[in-house]
């Protein structure tokens, strides 16, 4: 633990809310892919233009979780005082971090797919594309301004 000087601020109060948010939003992810995936499973008619915009609206709901849980984990890095250097392995990490959040927000195109929803998975697609660019753009955002800093 890192005693803090007078004359520096002091964040911590600052990452426990935040990292209380990050936890409502993973609690939030989910429920929203359980909701997406018990309606694929139990709804027997998924045709119906009804249920396909509300399972769009939970794709787009569960993508826009997924982004904000990734840019709070960019967001909190930049307000580290003691972060590591920015190394191939650190780099690489943050890499497999946002593949791990982008598969799994995949899985739920690919859902779509397997039960033959073609154009709802193309329009997730797009969708989940769009918060892809801005997640990537995030989080190089947070290492340029992080490694501007040293």
């Amino acid at each position: 633990m890192t005693a803090i000087s007078e004359n520096e601020k002091d964040y911590s109060d600052y990452f426990q809310v935040t990292a209380h948010t990050a936890n409502i939003l993973a609690l939030l992810s989910g429920f929203t892919f359980t909701g997406i995936t018990i309606l694929l499973s139990q709804y027997p008619v998924l045709g119906s233009l009804t249920v396909q915009f509300i399972l769009f609206f939970l794709a787009s709901l569960f993508f826009f979780f997924m982004f904000l849980m990734a840019w709070f984990d960019a967001a909190l890095m930049r307000l580290c005082r003691n972060r590591p250097p920015v190394t191939r392995e650190v780099a690489g990490l943050n890499r497999l971090i946002v593949l791990g959040y982008t598969l799994l927000q995949l899985t739920v195109v690919l859902m779509f797919l397997v039960w033959n929803l073609a154009y709802l998975s193309l329009a997730s697609g797009v969708v989940l594309a769009m918060f892809v660019i801005l997640e990537i753009r995030g989080v190089a955002l947070a290492g340029r301004l992080r490694s501007n800093e040293e």
